[in-house]
């Protein structure tokens, strides 16, 4: 309970685990130990399914730890979902990760406004696609064409991916009131 009262976090659980069951700390176990080497918010917030968070974890290590995308890749696509979903916890979480994959600045503030004049390729058609899914709810088929032209159907296929999950993730982020104001990078 905060201050006034209220649960500051009107599901899953906050950081310091307080009422967490056996099947919840398992879980906790099973991302802490993984790549993540800790569990981000995200996953704390859907620990009342405890089985879905983990099935969504595997999901979320599949696409962030073994990719086929490249390392810079793979970051403007979920900066660019993430600023698209208004997610400053993602895009903050995961801006200083791009930085460290070698995206240059003007990419990064692409994700942020969508403005993709100047970008070279492939890294305009990945901020468009993955904003047009959020947006949308799809990719259009011309934009998901120059998506494979430029990386491949598995490529491509792992953006549309990638938009989705951190989409679910946003939505679990914001409904457990953990999400941050964006930082400047």
């Amino acid at each position: 309970m905060n201050a006034n009262g209220t649960n500051p976090h009107p599901i899953g659980l906050g950081p310091d685990l307080a009422g967490a069951n056996e099947a919840q700390r398992k879980v906790v176990d099973v991302i802490a130990s993984g790549p993540r080497g800790a569990v981000p918010s995200p996953f704390l917030a859907m620990l009342d399914i405890p089985e879905l968070a983990l099935a969504i974890q595997e999901v979320g290590a599949r696409l962030r730890f073994a990719s086929t995308l490249p390392d810079d890749q793979r970051e403007i696509a979920i900066l660019a979902t993430g600023s698209a979903m208004e997610c400053g916890y993602e895009w903050n979480f995961h801006a200083p990760i791009a930085v460290d994959a070698g995206v240059d600045a003007a990419t990064i503030a692409a994700t942020r406004s969508g403005d993709t004049a100047g970008l070279t390729e492939p890294a305009a058609t990945i901020i468009a696609l993955c904003r047009e899914v959020v947006e949308s709810g799809m990719a259009s088929p011309t934009r998901l064409g120059r998506a494979v032209d430029l990386l491949g159907r598995t490529g491509a296929s792992e953006l549309v991916a990638i938009a989705g999950y951190y989409s679910l993730l946003a939505n679990f982020i914001r409904s457990a009131n953990f999400d941050l104001e964006f930082q400047p990078l």
